[in-house]
């Protein structure tokens, strides 16, 4: 038996395990807020799978599991599984949170169904939730991979009236601008940009984001000495660990209501 055999065998033992615990319902949304920096108020969230074994309450971090259903083409269902979850959250709570936007990370793998986006707003409609409510977090990386995504997934995502979010993104103005002519309107800005970039590439996409009218986010601000460098920038908005960390729905609706 060689490694690849060993492999085959631990993603099979994981996705058995993973159709379990979906069945079970252990799989559950955590969300990180992005917050506005003059008024600190929460703008928008960023929605985390969390599994916690019921056995002991332990919480077994994504990394654990998605990188086998990545490679055996199982993800997808995970991934409708938090859209359903965060759809029935926005649809039901009468809190101010039911009011943010949420942000749903997908595998690139959903590239591959032409009716995504039909779906989803199938989704959002049961719950009767105002598509704009709901975003798709796509990697810059993931949008230069596959034609697909700019010909077909972006364009049916906006026409269904979703937002569409361009995270860790680490470029310059040009493809700032080539995002912006896709319909985009969130860009998540990445940390080797805001927290590595010369202040000068950082200004000059500040300002085009103003010109693009573009909504721009920093991402993974660590602690308040980074808060105050991305503010100092211009960055209008920020997420990370120095703002607030991946939370239960619970006590994401007493943050909004606090």
């Amino acid at each position: 038996m060689d490694a690849n055999d060993i492999q085959a065998m631990d993603d099979q033992l994981i996705i058995e395990d993973v159709a379990r615990a979906v069945e079970e319902n252990e799989f559950v949304p955590f969300v990180q807020p992005v917050f506005e920096l003059a008024t600190n108020k929460v703008i928008a969230t960023e929605t985390l799978v969390r599994w916690t074994l019921p056995e002991d309450g332990t919480v077994v971090p994504a990394s654990a599991f998605v990188p086998s259903l990545e490679r055996t083409h199982t993800i997808c269902g995970l991934d409708w599984c938090m859209a359903e979850a965060m759809c029935d959250f926005l649809g039901t709570t009468k809190s101010d949170a039911a009011k943010v936007s949420t942000g749903l990370n997908i595998s690139f793998q959903h590239v591959e169904d032409k009716g995504f986006a039909q779906r989803l707003a199938a989704t959002a409609d049961w719950h009767e939730v105002a598509h704009e409510l709901v975003g798709i977090e796509l990697s810059a990386e993931a949008i230069q991979q596959d034609e697909r995504v700019v010909g077909h997934l972006i364009p049916s995502l906006i026409d269904a009236g979703f937002l569409v979010i361009v995270d860790n993104f680490d470029a310059d103005v040009k493809e700032l601008r080539e995002v912006a002519d896709m319909g985009v309107k969130v860009v998540k800005l990445a940390a080797s940009v805001w927290r590595d970039g010369t202040a000068e590439q950082v200004r000059r996409i500040v300002d085009a984001a103003q010109e693009l009218q573009l909504t721009l986010a920093a991402e993974n601000v660590e602690n308040d000495e980074e808060r105050a460098a991305v503010a100092e920038a211009g960055i209008p908005a920020a997420q990370g660990y120095g703002l607030a960390r991946p939370m239960s729905l619970e006590d994401f609706v007493a943050l909004v209501e606090a």
